[in-house]
């Protein structure tokens, strides 16, 4: 029985400025030594300085937002916070998200908006990030369920695969509407057994 359903930022909450800017990058760009530069900021392990000259030797390209993420140029995802206030009676709620700052809280969900998450698990605050697998366990452990009790919503195939990995349900989100069909399949299914 699913108990909790948990919610990445970046790609769901809101836009995934830094996939973009990976996506936007040429061929000849390092975008391994990128991604793990980007990894070990948001795990808090980098200071900014460190990690956007590290990301610019790199890929020869500024990532700006690792600068200044500015909420004026994120878009939130209004209709899932929607729906995300539906399921709150039904189910715990959490957030999970690799980001190097408390920027989440101070400036991107209002507090109404905080108010719906039972538990915010910040890579920052841990020393770790998506995949591994610990996290994964810490915002159960936090929302008070096992792995088994627990779907993992996140815009990335190989983070849910991590969250798989540990017992977890999870689903690869595209948009809204593919998002409640996957859930509704999910919560339908394991009611059955």
């Amino acid at each position: 029985m699913i108990k909790a359903i948990i919610f990445d930022c970046f790609g769901v909450l809101t836009t995934d400025t830094w996939r973009a800017f990976i996506d936007s990058l040429p061929e000849s760009a390092d975008t391994n030594a990128a991604r793990e530069t980007h990894r070990a900021y948001d795990a808090g392990l980098l200071d900014k300085e460190t990690a956007a000259e590290q990301i610019k030797q790199a890929t020869g390209s500024t990532f700006t937002e690792l600068e200044d993420i500015r909420v004026e140029n994120t878009i939130k995802n209004e209709q899932l916070l929607i729906y995300i206030k539906q399921l709150k009676p039904r189910y715990k709620i959490g957030l999970l998200s690799n980001v190097a700052t408390p920027w989440i809280t101070d400036s991107f969900l209002t507090p109404d908006e905080q108010e719906l998450f039972d538990a915010m698990v910040f890579s920052y605050e841990t020393g770790m990030t998506k995949p591994d697998p610990q996290i994964f366990e810490l915002v159960c452990k936090k929302l008070n369920v096992e792995p088994q009790e627990a779907v993992m919503i996140d815009d990335i195939e190989r983070y849910c695969e991590a969250a798989r990995d540990i017992g977890m349900q999870a689903v690869v989100y595209r948009d809204l509407k593919q998002l409640k069909q996957e859930l509704k399949r999910i919560l339908a299914d394991l009611d059955h057994k």
